[in-house]
């Protein structure tokens, strides 16, 4: 197993922040690497909610069908992520903290593949820095929006 973990400090309250982190046409333009992502099932996010996402990297795409597994508003929301290659549950945990959040984003991957296997070492690298490029995107993102 293979973990990847940044907390970032952003300066608005959980109910603004938490919005962010499941809606697909949220987490699109946040996240650099999403290049797609289909809401499968009717209604607003919530427990159950099914995605098919798509991400690209470095001429490399990557399929994963999601569902939300833990679904506490303003407070915890875990999805599970499926492909071939891997599986991975990304948890991202909301702490009010003086009228702003603490958030904590941490990715359990299992490669599955021989090929990522053997490269997981280097991917799980390359994931770390994206995650804090991406998480770093959605603070400046909430707080220019919810300060406009």
């Amino acid at each position: 197993m293979h973990r990847n973990e940044h907390t970032v400090e952003i300066d608005r309250p959980p109910a603004d922040v938490f919005p962010y982190l499941a809606a697909s046409d949220q987490r699109l333009r946040w996240m650099e690497k999403l290049v797609s992502s289909e809401q499968l099932t009717e209604d607003a996010p919530g427990l159950g909610t099914r995605f098919h996402d798509v991400f690209e990297d470095h001429g490399q795409r990557v399929e994963l069908d999601a569902e939300i597994v833990d679904w506490q508003p303003d407070e915890r929301l875990a999805i599970r992520l499926r492909s071939k290659v891997v599986h991975t549950t990304s948890t991202q945990e909301l702490e009010e903290r003086d009228g702003g959040t603490r958030l904590t984003a941490a990715l359990e991957s299992e490669y599955k593949s021989f090929a990522a296997r053997l490269a997981a070492g280097v991917v799980t690298r390359l994931v770390q820095s994206q995650l804090e490029k991406d998480l770093e995107t959605l603070k400046r993102l909430v707080e220019a929006e919810r300060s406009a």
